[in-house]
């Protein structure tokens, strides 16, 4: 998790999903966005896996099940497609040593 300046009120998760979470670290998280939702409190995440597929990255169906069940309930989701801003910045072809 990211907070820029050290001074956010939401927490900011970037590139969920990138490594897969064993069973602690995913029960930490179930911890964390549970909490945020009893709160009603925001928190922002990033991810290029699509719910269906979280129960791979978050150690089992059912943690993952409840985890998005609580991050959806009153979200805002923003689909974005196009093509990567990352691969567009890189050469097509090594550069030359």
């Amino acid at each position: 998790m990211r907070c820029p300046s050290n001074s956010c009120s939401e927490p900011i998760i970037d590139e969920l999903g990138y490594l897969a979470l064993d069973q602690q670290t995913s029960n930490l998280f179930y911890q964390v966005i549970s909490t945020r939702h009893s709160q009603k409190r925001a928190i922002v995440i990033t991810t290029n896996t699509a719910f269906s597929e979280w129960g791979n990255i978050l150690y089992d169906t059912t943690i993952a099940t409840a985890i998005v069940d609580r991050l959806v309930e009153n979200s805002e989701i923003f689909l974005l497609g196009g093509d990567s801003l990352r691969k567009a910045k890189t050469p097509s072809t090594p550069p030359a040593e």
